[in-house]
């Protein structure tokens, strides 16, 4: 992960309100740095009416910019929630919030410390770039053949999965040209794996497969793929990622054990 990856987020679900606390956590942050140097007295609650009513009209316009403001989310939410407490103590608990009192003081430092630190997860957390997992929700996978234990033919086996709550579509789609939910129109891998006679497994191994007549626009739910499979026993692990192959998180992935043996 990327400084670059981390700035180049995305506007997604709750792009909106993020931007409307980002919006709010800058006016909030130079609000109590007004008070900080005294352009501003906050010493009372009704002290506190004018500033967080004139937080609340510009938050309100962050939405005009969500695609854009959102991705600031990181360092808005921390400037937000520390600003907010640092008005609050000033107007309900009469704190002294002129420089160099402790509160402002300290609570400069807690903001470089916490827009620092917490940037990272949050946005990962509330705003994920498109480098980042993309979240998986509630579609699952299912392996309809071979089935677990099931004995087959060595050499080309059939492998059909269907998945539900999701779609499948070609594989190796440009992020741009795939639909919002990630986990439609995604993409199918296939990884095979012996099952030795003393109980150890071989290494897996990915195979390439081929998915047709499941374009973007109209992606299946249930597909069948021909995978070589020598004598032997072996599990496949076949998991759903993003159309474009990134894998999702948490994985949406279904695993099955099957015995192939030779036909003469």
């Amino acid at each position: 992960m990327t400084v670059a990856s981390l700035v180049l987020a995305h506007a997604g679900p709750g792009s909106t309100w993020q931007a409307m606390v980002v919006v709010a956590g800058v006016v909030l942050t130079g609000m109590a740095l007004a008070a900080g140097i005294g352009w501003l007295q906050v010493r009372r609650p009704a002290d506190l009416v004018a500033p967080l009513a004139a937080t609340a009209v510009l938050a309100s316009l962050g939405v005009l910019g969500h695609e854009v403001v959102s991705d600031g989310i990181g360092w808005g939410l921390p400037l937000a929630v520390v600003s907010l407490g640092v008005l609050l103590l000033g107007g309900v608990a009469g704190v002294e919030l002129r420089f160099p009192a402790a509160v402002p003081m300290g609570a400069l430092a807690l903001l470089g410390v916490s827009a620092w630190l917490l940037y990272a997860p949050l946005t990962i957390a509330l705003h994920p770039p498109p480098e980042i997992l993309p979240l998986s929700d509630d579609a699952e996978l299912e392996i309809l053949a071979p089935g677990e234990g099931a004995e087959v033919a060595a050499g080309v086996v059939p492998v059909t999965v269907t998945v539900l709550g999701g779609s499948i579509g070609p594989g190796g789609v440009e992020l741009s040209a795939l639909p919002e939910d990630p986990e439609e129109a995604g993409e199918l891998t296939i990884a095979l794996q012996e099952l030795r006679d003393d109980g150890g497994a071989a290494p897996q191994r990915r195979l390439d497969i081929e998915v047709v007549g499941c374009p973007v626009a109209t992606p299946c739910e249930e597909v069948t793929v021909e995978i070589a499979v020598p004598a032997g026993t072996w599990q496949v692990t076949v998991d759903l990622n993003r159309g474009d192959g990134t894998p999702l998180a948490p994985p949406v992935r279904a695993r099955a054990s099957f015995t192939a043996v030779d036909g003469g």
